[in-house]
């Protein structure tokens, strides 16, 4: 069993990620008052963590998968930023 004391302290944010062909939507976790960007352009990391990920083909062959976890190398990454700085367009019926 995990004592509270053994845990770092970290904020959970949503996040919308977007590769050359899928898209995740999924959990981060930065350190407290840490901002994505921060956290993605780090020279220390070059995996990114991202939990209860929902991964879904943008192009071609219709696919999904859905994952408790995956480390995700960040060279991979178009585009990533956090669920709640998405402003829904009228022509879109979900991100």
């Amino acid at each position: 069993m995990e004592r509270d004391i053994d845990k770092p302290q970290r904020d959970e944010i949503d996040v919308i990620i977007y590769l050359r062909n899928c898209k995740i939507k999924g959990k981060m976790f930065l350190p407290p008052g840490g901002r994505v960007s921060d956290y993605i352009n780090s020279p220390v990391r070059q995996f990114i963590p991202v939990t209860d990920a929902e991964i879904d083909s943008i192009s071609g062959d219709k696919w999904s998968y859905r994952v408790k976890f995956l480390n995700l190398n960040k060279n991979t990454i178009v585009t990533i930023f956090p669920a709640l700085a998405f402003i829904e367009d009228a022509k879109s019926d979900k991100i």
